[in-house]
């Protein structure tokens, strides 16, 4: 299934019943906060979501953001001067023998070219990294990802083009569903460019609050002509341990008037 030759995009996430899905600001994956310990393993009630969206719908890529990954406080790896002709650089790097024996991409939103540990995820037979990657990254940051043999693809001046990321991902990949694990920015982004068609939420029985922990959708505030995203429920199921695993498609609306 696909929308506009784009991947059709199941978001995949877990939240306290308000909405935060770390336990506070900064925190990548990899960070443990103390309160961590008052819940109780999520891990399994992850897994079995995971196996009903591939079983249904047998996804061939599964996007994160940058910042789910690498803490905006951490520093960057130095990367060997780049001497020459730029201009190479900034077309779209896919290497032939990695496109054709891969069979699931890892997608790192990475706009700003943080993404340097060379990390390819290729432990699983038939997986790897392709980073979305904007004009404003630095010329070394992409010279380092074709030395590695690290795909990606270009998009955007400032930020990364998610819609024109999308495309070329269709296009160029052949990726016609995939997974959004987003991080609250990434998901935002995508919410308000309606690129987000269905929804597994688990729900954590659990209030965080904050005014900096970040939210399933951190995004610019709804303006008057625009409208939310409207929601259809297509399932509630109480898990163990009082999680609430809901399942939702997305009507992505057009603006007012």
């Amino acid at each position: 299934m696909s929308k506009d030759n784009r991947p059709y995009v199941v978001m995949q996430m877990s939240a306290s019943v308000d909405g935060r899905i770390a336990f506070g600001p900064g925190l990548t994956m990899f960070d443990k906060h103390p309160a961590e310990e008052l819940l109780l393993d999520a891990g399994p009630i992850w897994k079995k979501v995971t196996e009903a969206i591939h079983t249904e719908w047998h996804p061939q890529g599964t996007m994160m953001g940058s910042g789910t990954v690498i803490s905006d406080q951490a520093p960057l790896r130095k990367l060997p001067t780049f001497s020459g002709d730029a201009s190479v650089l900034y077309d779209d790097f896919l290497p032939e023998e990695v496109v054709a024996a891969t069979r699931h991409w890892h997608i790192l939103v990475d706009g700003r070219g943080r993404g340097r540990s060379g990390y390819k995820a290729t432990e699983n037979p038939g997986g790897h990294m392709v980073h979305l990657v904007s004009r404003s990254v630095p010329v070394e940051y992409l010279a380092f990802l074709r030395q590695e043999r690290i795909p990606y693809l270009m998009g955007g001046q400032t930020h990364v083009d998610l819609t024109g990321a999308l495309h070329k991902l269709y296009t160029k990949l052949g990726i016609r569903v995939m997974c959004l694990w987003g991080g609250g920015a990434l998901n935002g982004a995508m919410l308000r460019e309606g690129l987000i068609d269905e929804i597994h939420l688990i729900l954590w029985p659990m209030l965080i609050g904050g005014r900096r922990t970040p939210t399933l959708a951190d995004c610019d505030d709804l303006l008057p002509d625009r409208q939310p995203s409207v929601l259809q429920l297509v399932s509630a199921q109480v898990q163990e341990e009082g999680y609430l695993w809901l399942h939702y498609k997305v009507s992505n609306m057009l603006p007012i008037g």
